[in-house]
């Protein structure tokens, strides 16, 4: 209902209350309910007597209706959960996993209470970012499970830099930064069998007009601050990933593989870079001389050995 009112109120200047209860078949009691619920929720409606209801401004909150209006997509937001307070997204998510939801739903939070990253480090996730998990049944092999993370950072980091004009640079295997400092950190969990995955859960945090928490401030920042200190439509940002994601994921699922790798090459400097990587309390370090067709890192150690890493934590020497 709250989405039908909006598109009535979006396409005229003044929507009359009788017109608009005409067409949904509402009381005049109910739709002047409605509108007083939308402007709970921070949306700015005008009423003038004899003339009607005019949408004045909408809120940055990434309500399903204001993600879903005129979003050119295939799969990916078809669905959309909006939540004002959760544990966590892919938490959330993976409950509704059990119950058949379909591929490309969104989880959407304002706030994290108990947000995380890899390794279940913790991740701040107060209001004002953008908080969301991606449902996903991708049906390819688990090895190929890492060409999932980079699909979505180069679908975010393409639309970051599209929205704002700032280029992130991604750090593998799933960091966003901006002059070095992270802005958005990509989660992938998955059930998987031997030879297919069964879903795919990816949890993405950005930080974008949140207040960044004093411990981190050394080594994270938000998209509001590398815009001048200006704040960045949370609403249209998270469109333009949708968007770019639906598009990359469909390459993904076509198994062009080759392409998605070269789109994240074009956001990633990691080539040639002198690396140390902590996996399985073990240490490499040496310099990256590739990245193959299935997301991991080709390493040359000090040795003279040539080794093929999976997964890991990489920091730049």
């Amino acid at each position: 209902m709250k989405e039908k009112i909006l598109q009535l109120l979006n396409e005229n200047n003044y929507t009359s209350g009788e017109q608009i209860a005409k067409q949904l078949r509402l009381s005049r009691t109910a739709v002047w309910k409605q509108i007083q619920n939308l402007k709970k929720n921070g949306y700015k409606i005008e009423a003038v007597k004899n003339r009607g209801y005019k949408l004045i401004s909408k809120p940055d909150t990434p309500f399903p209706e204001e993600i879903k209006y005129d979003l050119q997509t295939k799969i990916i937001g078809k669905k959309i959960i909006y939540l004002n307070i959760v544990d966590s997204t892919n938490s959330y998510a993976k409950k509704l996993i059990r119950k058949n939801i379909d591929e490309g739903t969104v989880v959407i939070a304002e706030v994290q209470t108990k947000g995380r990253g890899r390794k279940n480090r913790r991740w701040f996730s107060p209001e004002g970012g953008l908080w969301f998990s991606i449902i996903l049944y991708p049906n390819i092999p688990p090895y190929h499970s890492m060409l999932v993370t980079m699909t979505v950072s180069t679908s975010i980091a393409y639309a970051v830099k599209k929205t704002i004009g700032v280029k992130p640079v991604i750090k593998w295997p799933n960091d966003l930064l901006i002059n070095n400092k992270k802005v958005c950190g990509v989660l992938t969990e998955l059930d998987a069998e031997m030879d297919k995955i069964n879903y795919c859960v990816v949890g993405v945090g950005i930080n974008v007009n949140n207040e960044i928490n004093d411990e981190i401030k050394d080594i994270a920042t938000s998209l509001c601050v590398e815009n001048n200190d200006t704040p960045v439509s949370r609403v249209e940002l998270l469109k333009q990933i949708l968007c770019e994601f639906d598009k990359n994921y469909h390459r993904l699922k076509q198994g062009d593989n080759i392409y998605i790798r070269d789109l994240w090459f074009s956001f990633s400097n990691i080539i040639g870079k002198k690396i140390r990587v902590m996996f399985q309390n073990n240490v490499v370090e040496g310099i990256v001389s590739d990245v193959d067709d299935m997301g991991c890192l080709i390493v040359n150690t000090s040795k003279g050995d040539i080794i093929r890493i999976v997964t890991g934590d990489v920091s730049y020497l």
